[in-house]
């Protein structure tokens, strides 16, 4: 995997025999993390790169250069980060309303469903930077490991679960396994 950084964009190239190159523009990263379009073939347009971009991060994230991994991660926790500041969250509610203004105009148009894949590509995206984040940090890793131990371990006391209250509580043995670094 090589990954050229320019003012420009970010150009992430498989080497392979059948190489793939996925160029993004600084422009493109802020609308998938801000999208200020209703065009449905522009959200059609920027879930596809989300999504090859969460693939490539999936597969591959020990080969991305460590600059534009840290680039990634700021991407991901300022989206992840509650607002601080009045100002932020004067923002935050400008973006929210901005939203559910657009979102009427959004469904009228016959865009739900570009706008809805944009959403899970975006999220997908989210989830694949932070996974690669999970996966280098070897203390988060032992920790998670002791808990779910320490849980299956506890599991011979506890009722039978859903599938959906499984989920919930390793997300929360996540959670906490996060919270004790």
């Amino acid at each position: 995997m090589k990954t050229v950084i320019t003012s420009q964009a970010i150009k992430l190239q498989e080497v392979r025999p059948m190489s793939a190159t996925i160029t993004i523009s600084p422009s493109e990263i802020r609308q998938i993390f801000q999208p200020r379009t209703s065009s449905a073939s522009r959200f059609w347009e920027l879930a596809q790169k989300a999504n090859n971009l969460a693939v490539i991060i999936e597969d591959r994230w020990e080969k991305i250069p460590a600059e534009t991994q840290e680039l990634l991660k700021v991407f991901a926790y300022a989206f992840m980060e509650p607002p601080q500041g009045i100002k932020e969250r004067l923002l935050k509610f400008v973006g929210l309303f901005s939203l559910a203004m657009a979102l009427p105009w959004i469904v009228l148009k016959g865009e739900l469903d570009s706008f809805v894949a944009y959403i899970n590509a975006f999220n997908r995206l989210i989830n694949a930077i932070l996974s690669g984040v999970e996966r280098e940090d070897i203390a988060y890793q032992k920790t998670l490991s002791e808990a779910l131990e320490q849980t299956f371990a506890e599991l011979e006391t506890i009722e039978a679960m859903t599938a959906e209250e499984a989920c919930e509580r390793i997300r929360a043995i996540s959670y906490q396994a996060l919270e004790e670094l």
